[in-house]
Parts: structure tokens; C-alpha cells; sequence
């Protein structure tokens, strides 16, 4: 057993397909085999070490997770050495982290909603990794976990924190954005995790004033966002989120919303309107004239994504492009409508 440990460490660091491949095959076999007199515990977590390191430390070859379940376990016990132990474990957690949140399909996502991330441990697991003071590797995994879990953290009667640790993860959550570069998936990511917050009315109010900003990113959320849906379908959020301290924050929530506007429920539209007239009466009129250009630009995308599929096209992706169009036209006509009152 120790010689097999030695020829893990020297093959683990390669950086390989079939390494990597193989890698994860072996984890799998490591995490499932029962302890004996030659194989102890500890030499069981020091293999299992060796060969997620082996799997999941480059970019280049990430294996598709098959069944997150012994990746979790792994996860929960390093956690619990890292937050309750003292010790140093932002290598194995990385891994772990960095598969799920990399390298899951639907299988493993749709697995992953039978998890509780509400545990006490899990939760201390996911505050540790972003921390200020933790590597950025490590913070960057912990944030593209975070829309995998979003749903269990933030859309909940009661809150699964303390205010205070509501308020610090808020805070690292948002410097952690600050240090990585805003890709098309680090938006999507992050909004996924923002709308969540916005919805609670327990998050709502730890959002870190400046994040309402990553609100300009909107048009990157994919059309059938579950946290988009939720937040578009509560009538509350227009009067909450006038009261941001952030002037931002209510100017792009009403774009979002007139974009949305041929899809939200009555009771929103009502408000929409009511509170869009305000704003033409005010002296902020000229955001009006912004929605209308912003409704003239995703019109326009729309056009060209759909000029790629044959005029009368059955395909799915056409038919909801056409909708999607219809619903950007009436809500121009609507928007238009209330300018000239």
C-alpha cells in the first residue's frame, strides 16, 4: 500500500486525458472500498487525496462527475478538518469543489437537489472557501458552486444563517467577484446567485450596495432562469428595491422588468407601469428613452439568432425566439405608450 501511495504522488501532478480519466475512475474505487489492517482510514484519505488531485487539479480535462455522492463525502470531511480541525485542506477542497462546480452534467446536478447544503458543516465549508484570505483557485470553485446550491440557501421560509454570517458571506462573496474577470460565465454565475439573494427577504438585505450593479449583466441570464422567474413573479421587489441605497439598483430592476413585461404576472405589470410613470413625471425621464434603446438591442439579437433557422422552422429554439420577439414588441408598443401620457 505505502509503494502504491508513492507511484500516486509521482503520477498524480501529469497533466493528461487518460490520467486525468483514469484519475477519477480510481477515486471512485478508493471512496467505495471498505478499511482493513493494511488499508487504514488515513491511508484511505491520502489515496483518495492523490487521485482527485490527479482528476480535477488542471483545467485542460475535467472527467464529467457520474454520481457527486463520494465527492460530497469527501468534501464534508475535509471541511470538517479545515473549519473544526485547524488544518489546511484548501488542496483537496479546491478538487472537490472544482468538479462539482466544473465538471457536472445533468445527471450530477439533478442529484445534487437531493444534497442538503443547509448542514451546519457544509455551510461553515462554503463560508471558509470564500474567505479573503483563502487562494483564488479555491474562492473562484466556491463561487460557480454556489448556483448549484442557491436554490437550498436562498430560497427558504426561514434562514439557514445568523444575520451577521449572512452579512460576511455577502461581503466575501462580493470580493471574491472582485478578483476574477467577468466572463460570460462568471456573470451568469453570479447573477444566478444574486437573483436568489434579491428574492429573500432574509439575504435581501446584506447585499453589498455596489453588487446591484451586476444587474447591467441581465441579458446574459439564460430565459429560463429559476431564481430570474421567482424574483420577476413577487410583487414586493419593486418597493424593496426603491429603497436600495444604491440609485442603480431601481433603474435597472425596472429595465429587467419591461423586458419581462409581456411575462409578468398582473399585479407586477400594474406596478411597473405606475411606478414608470413616476419616472417620465420625474427628472429621471431619460431612462425611458434607455429602455426603449434596450428593447431595440434585444430585438435585434433576437432578429439575427433567428435568421439562422428557416423562415417557417418547427425547431423549438425558433419557436421560442419568436416568442420571445412578440413578447419584446408588445412591451416596446406598452413602454411607448406610457412616454407620450
Amino acid at each position: 500500500m505505502d509503494r502504491a501511495l508513492e507511484a500516486m504522488e509521482l503520477i498524480a501532478p501529469l497533466s493528461e486525458n487518460e490520467i486525468a480519466q483514469k484519475s477519477y475512475n480510481l477515486f471512485r474505487a478508493v471512496m467505495q472500498a471498505p478499511v482493513s489492517l493494511a488499508y487504514s482510514q488515513e491511508k484511505k484519505w491520502e489515496a483518495s487525496r492523490l487521485a482527485i488531485h490527479g482528476a480535477y487539479k488542471w483545467d485542460k480535462f475535467l472527467p464529467w462527475v457520474e454520481d457527486p455522492e463520494d465527492i460530497l463525502k469527501f468534501l464534508d470531511h475535509h471541511f470538517d478538518l479545515a473549519t473544526r480541525g485547524g488544518q489546511n485542506q484548501d488542496g483537496p477542497i479546491q478538487n472537490a469543489l472544482r468538479a462539482l462546480a466544473y465538471a457536472s452534467g445533468p445527471v450530477t446536478i439533478e442529484a445534487l437537489k437531493r444534497f442538503d447544503p443547509t448542514e451546519p458543516s457544509f455551510v461553515r465549508g462554503i463560508c471558509y472557501v470564500l474567505q479573503n484570505n483563502r487562494p483564488f483557485q479555491l474562492r473562484k470553485a466556491g463561487l460557480f458552486l454556489l448556483p448549484l446550491i442557491g436554490d437550498r440557501w436562498f430560497n427558504t421560509p426561514t434562514p439557514i444563517m445568523e444575520p451577521d454570517q449572512m452579512r460576511s458571506l455577502c461581503v466575501d462573496w462580493a470580493s471574491a467577484l472582485d478578483g476574477i474577470e467577468r466572463t460570460n460565465d462568471v456573470q451568469k454565475a453570479a447573477l444566478a446567485v444574486l437573483f436568489g439573494m434579491i428574492n429573500s427577504p432574509h439575504w435581501r438585505p446584506h447585499i453589498v450596495v455596489e453588487k446591484w450593479k451586476l444587474l447591467e449583466g441581465f441579458t446574459s441570464v439564460p430565459d429560463d432562469s429559476e431564481p430570474l422567474r421567482r424574483c420577476i413573479d413577487n410583487p414586493e421587489l419593486i418597493d424593496a428595491i426603491k429603497g436600495v441605497a444604491n440609485p442603480a439598483a431601481i433603474v435597472l430592476w425596472l429595465a429587467i422588468l419591461w423586458l419581462k413585461y409581456k411575462e409578468l404576472i398582473p399585479q407586477v405589470q400594474e406596478q411597473l407601469e405606475a411606478v414608470t410613470k413616476e419616472v417620465a413625471q420625474g427628472r429621471r425621464s431619460t431612462d425611458l428613452d434607455m429602455y426603449l434603446a434596450l428593447m431595440d438591442s434585444e430585438l435585434k439579437k433576437a432578429e439575427e439568432a433567428l435568421g439562422k433557422f428557416n423562415k417557417w422552422s418547427v425547431d423549438p429554439a425558433a419557436v421560442a425566439i419568436r416568442t420571445k420577439i412578440d413578447n419584446l414588441q408588445h412591451a416596446k408598443t406598452s413602454l411607448a405608450a406610457l412616454k407620450k401620457r
